[in-house]
C-alpha cells in the first residue's frame, strides 16, 4: 500500500513540476497599442515633402491601411518615401498586422511640386 502512495505522490509532484516549468517559460503574445489608428492620417515631416519638380514627388499611403482599404493618400519626396512608411509602421502598425475596413478611397489626384513642397492636387 505504501508503494502506491509513493507512486501517487511522485506523479503529483511531476505534474506540478511540469506546470511550474510551463508557466516559467510561457510568453504570452504582446498586444501592441499604437498611437494612431490604422486609417488615421500620419502627417509626414517637412523633410519628406521637399521637392524641386513634380517628378520628385510620389503618391503613397499616409496611414497603415492602403487607400484601397480605408487609408489616405499623400505625396512625399520619392527619395524619402521608405523612411516615411517606416514612420507609419512605428506609429500605426504594419498593414499585415492591422485590420483595415473594406472601403475603397483611391482618388485620381496627382502629385505636384508647389513652392518646393509635394502636394496632392
Amino acid at each position: 500500500m505504501k508503494t502506491y502512495v509513493k507512486i501517487f505522490l511522485a506523479v503529483i509532484f511531476i505534474i506540478l513540476g511540469l506546470i511550474l516549468l510551463i508557466q516559467e517559460f510561457y510568453l504570452p503574445s504582446k498586444n501592441v497599442q499604437y498611437k494612431y489608428s490604422p486609417t488615421e492620417f500620419i502627417e509626414p515631416s517637412e523633410s519628406f515633402l521637399n521637392c524641386f519638380e513634380d517628378a520628385d514627388c510620389i503618391k503613397i499611403k499616409g496611414s497603415a491601411c492602403p487607400t484601397s482599404s480605408g487609408g489616405v493618400e499623400v505625396c512625399v519626396d520619392k527619395d524619402f518615401f521608405q523612411q516615411y512608411l517606416s514612420e507609419i509602421e512605428e506609429k500605426a502598425g504594419r498593414e499585415e498586422n492591422v485590420e483595415c475596413p473594406e472601403i475603397y478611397l483611391v482618388t485620381d489626384k496627382i502629385c505636384n511640386c508647389v513652392e518646393g513642397k509635394c502636394n496632392l492636387i
